[in-house]
């Protein structure tokens, strides 16, 4: 995922938060992020959404397992869960920022808007099927990621 905005968020990111990503990592955290807004939606960060968010963490470091071994994978891993957490503790911060640069990158490739959006309902339907608040919580972010 290559977009100015993108490219602009990770700067701003990595100067005011300590991260190890890199451009091509960070990216693959932007194109997950609805994913968390979602798990987050409720308010309230539960156990079962913990082993969500150490799943989605799972799921984007696998992305990269064919560039590296077993043991970098879990590093990345390891760090998607620590940037997602962080994440979840600042979503006043970082939460318009995300959704505006990963929307600007859905308008220059329209070709991406089922992607996204599949990953939107992913983790809430790893659940038992998308709750109020997520359908909600969903349907703002398909507006607002020009889906």
């Amino acid at each position: 995922m290559k977009s100015a905005e993108i490219d602009s968020l990770y700067a701003r990111y990595c100067a005011e938060v300590p991260c190890q990503l890199n451009s091509r990592q960070f990216g693959t955290m932007v194109m997950f992020f609805p994913s968390l807004l979602v798990i987050a939606s409720d308010g309230e960060i539960d156990q079962e959404e913990k082993l969500y968010i150490d799943y989605l963490a799972k799921f984007m470091a696998d992305t990269f397992k064919h560039e590296a071994g077993e043991q970098a994978t879990e590093k990345l891993q390891q760090e998607y869960y620590q940037q997602l957490n962080y994440l979840l503790g600042q979503l006043k911060t970082w939460e318009h920022l995300f959704v505006q640069a990963l929307g600007e990158y859905v308008l220059q490739h329209p070709e991406m808007q089922h992607e996204v959006l599949d990953i939107l309902h992913l983790f809430a339907q790893a659940s038992e099927g998308e709750s109020a608040d997520e359908k909600q919580k969903i349907d703002v972010l398909k507006e607002q990621l020009h889906l």
